[in-house]
């Protein structure tokens, strides 16, 4: 069998010196999207400029390209178009750019492609996308000095890029298939092809990958491709279907891993480290079932957090104002004690259940939540509703096939709402004692424990904040701060924010202090993370602290634990779960502690990075 590697252009045959924007700085999305464009009429490459940006604006209008880590890819196919053209714009200010993450765009890729270049403008947008992947990729595009640096650098990457090979595969030699695919489909499937095949190539492996995306299914493997298949790679975070892989070894992972992670799920493949695939027992995977575990109660936790900081927000406004006595301000604080109490945990539940099993999970999950909140079971008990809801669907799916259609065409109305609520209430019910005791136990223990041991737990909150930054660990701290929360105890969430603060202010702090360390786009990079850092972003750490992981996590665990440390110590506490120093006037204590537990974090963190930082080459 013989596997054939598609042939790409290089990005720099498309991109001059020309159609590089070095520095843009302080204009809207439109307007740099509309310097881009001029950049590519003034260099031949466009016909009718107005029409060429209504169709990039036009498309940008279907949904954001900017694919998030500080990078946007804006693109069209055009009648307008006259030759295949790429033109860059960096901003180290950045520009809001609707991205998928809610960061700023730094690097702005403009892609113009006539109205009929189908492949080639979603190859152009896989290679480009795959560039732009690796975090030292991007913080060299960012550093570089000069036009022709950027070129360079790219340059390599187009040199690096070995997909062009055609490998024949026999009995010794394994044949790996891969799946990429993300909820968006806009360009993170691509990059992770991309990366899977360029580490194929590197290691010669013959491979083959599909992609789900937005332009549907393509390169689809074949039945005869699956028998030939040594093991498979689903690097996905959108559904695939997996049941024409019954049988076969299976890597599954993120789609970020698969662009950040090829050579370890390529080797894992190869091995066939991995689990033989059953599609009849596919629960039988611990770590496919714990990742989706997770998944489903994040995907809770997000659809009930705008509402938790507004209840926040209406409860933190009335206790500071209780002496003001108006009928306004007793609607207010009636509807931030009854959202927090009635709705809250509902939304929660509700939206766990309607990851597990779609819409039918929705309304088990969502009483069992509210049964939960009224009983006293808290963020547990919520939890417990919505798994329990969107399981008991699960379940009741499977049974309904065995009805007459007749009587399974009313599942949605009659069999799901009413059987689920009624079993999930009874679940809920056998379970309330001891979840309500545990809850009550957690609560009290945390509200009667000594000071010292307080300040340990603060320190710890801290940490795992920083641990990961913005990973799971970093997400389950963070809902266990809302769950105390919704307890009414307001002090483990304010150490747990003060913790994700402290990250992306030591970076900022250490670029300011120890300057002389840091080449001048160092600086400017950087310090945007004073903006993340005061706002509660603590993944504005992550480019820096990649570099070089094992030196520079250290220090700032040390800060973070520091900041927790003092927060819980001089019994700080917040009711509004973000906003970071936006929340400084509705802490309950101290705001100047709270603000003093930020600044000690931070400087103390950037102290010991500032130490350990060697001077930037390029200055």
């Amino acid at each position: 069998m013989l596997v054939e590697r598609r042939e790409v252009l290089n990005i720099t045959d498309l991109l001059s010196e020309e159609s590089i924007l070095l520095s843009l700085e302080e204009v809207t999305k439109v307007e740099a999207i509309t310097a881009l464009v001029d950049t590519l009429y003034n260099d031949g490459g466009i016909k009718e400029k107005g029409l060429f940006l209504a169709d990039v604006l036009k498309r940008e209008a279907q949904s954001t390209t900017g694919i998030g880590n500080g990078v946007a890819i804006p693109h069209a196919k055009s009648r307008a178009v006259t030759q295949v053209g790429i033109a860059l714009a960096r901003s180290h200010g950045g520009i809001e750019f609707n991205s998928l993450d809610g960061e700023k765009a730094h690097l702005i890729f403009l892609i113009a492609v006539p109205e009929n270049a189908d492949e080639l403008h979603l190859d152009i947008l896989a290679k480009l996308s795959t560039i732009l992947m690796n975090k030292e990729t991007h913080f060299k595009l960012m550093t570089a000095e000069s036009k022709s640096d950027l070129l360079s650098i790219i340059s390599e990457l187009d040199k690096d890029d070995t997909r062009n090979e055609t490998y024949e595969t026999n009995e010794e030699t394994p044949f790996i298939l891969a799946v990429t695919g993300c909820p968006t489909g806009i360009a993170h499937t691509y990059m992770a092809a991309h990366s899977l095949e360029s580490a194929a190539a590197t290691l010669h492996i013959p491979l083959k990958v599909e992609t789900n995306g937005a332009a549907g299914v393509k390169q689809h493997i074949t039945k005869a491709e699956i028998e030939k298949a040594t093991a498979i790679i689903i690097a996905a975070d959108t559904k695939v279907e997996l049941e024409r892989f019954s049988g076969k070894h299976m890597v599954q992972a993120s789609v970020a891993d698969g662009m950040s992670k090829p050579f370890q799920l390529l080797e894992k493949a190869v091995s066939q480290d991995c689990d033989i695939y059953d599609h009849n027992h596919v629960n039988k995977n611990s770590k496919t079932w714990s990742r989706e575990l997770y998944q489903h109660v994040m995907n809770g936790l997000s659809n009930m957090l705008p509402l938790a900081i507004a209840a926040g927000f209406l409860l933190s406004l009335t206790i500071f104002s209780s002496d003001f006595r108006h009928q306004f301000w007793e609607i207010l604080s009636f509807f931030g004690d009854q959202t927090i109490i009635v709705l809250l945990m509902p939304i929660f539940a509700g939206y766990i259940g309607k990851s597990i099993s779609d819409r039918p999970g929705f309304a088990p999950g969502a009483i069992g939540g509210l049964f939960a909140a009224m009983n006293g079971s808290g963020l547990i008990g919520g939890i417990c509703a919505g798994l329990i809801g969107g399981f008991i669907i699960n379940r009741l799916k499977k049974w309904t096939n065995y009805l007459p259609s007749s009587i399974t065409a009313m599942s949605n109305i009659i069999i799901y709402p009413v059987i689920g609520i009624l079993m999930t209430l009874l679940a809920m019910f056998v379970l309330l004692q001891p979840l309500t005791w545990l809850t009550q136990f957690i609560t009290t223990l945390f509200q009667t424990m000594t000071t010292p041991l307080s300040i340990l737990i603060g320190a710890m909150f801290g940490l795992l904040m920083a641990i990961d930054l913005g990973g799971p660990i970093n997400k389950m701290t963070y809902l266990v701060g809302i769950g105390f929360m919704l307890n009414g105890v307001y002090e483990p969430l304010a150490a747990i924010m003060v913790g994700g603060m402290v990250p992306p202010l030591a970076i900022a702090f250490a670029t300011s202090i120890f300057y002389w360390k840091f080449s001048k786009n160092e600086r400017l990079y950087y310090r945007t993370n004073y903006v993340k850092g005061f706002l509660f972003m603590t993944e504005g750490a992550i480019p820096f602290v990649e570099r070089n992981k094992k030196a520079y996590i250290p220090p700032i665990l040390l800060g973070s634990a520091t900041a927790g440390a003092l927060s819980m110590a001089t019994h700080t506490g917040i009711a509004i779960p973000h906003g970071g120093v936006l929340v400084t006037p509705f802490v309950f204590g101290s705001s100047l502690s709270f603000l003093l537990a930020i600044a000690v974090g931070s400087l103390f963190a950037a102290l010991l990075l500032g130490t350990i930082k060697r001077k930037s080459n390029v200055e």
